[in-house]
């Protein structure tokens, strides 16, 4: 069985890198650039998840039998469904 407080102290004393071995610097548009894609892959989850959201309650909406509050959230649904596309068209200017 391994001396456990050698094997800590190993560790301990391990030499530092060479400057060779480190990350070069990132140029501050790169992670700019990173933020701005992962902001955007985040907000496209969201939005389809909206989308699917909103397709699950337009077929509840279809089976509510008051005539006036199916209308209602009717349109509402049409409502939520433009401001869908519109987050979409968004999406692309990001």
């Amino acid at each position: 069985m391994p001396d456990i407080a050698n094997l800590d102290r190993r560790k301990r004393h391990r030499a530092a890198l060479s400057l060779a071995c480190r990350a070069a610097p990132i140029d501050p548009s790169e992670l700019w650039s990173a933020h701005r894609q992962k902001a955007r892959e985040a907000l496209q989850e969201a939005v389809f998840a909206l989308q699917i959201t909103h397709a699950r309650t337009s077929i509840v909406i279809g089976k509510i039998e008051n005539p006036e509050n199916r209308k209602q959230l009717q349109a509402q649904s049409t409502r939520i469904g433009t401001l869908i596309d519109l987050a979409w068209c968004r999406l692309g200017d990001i």
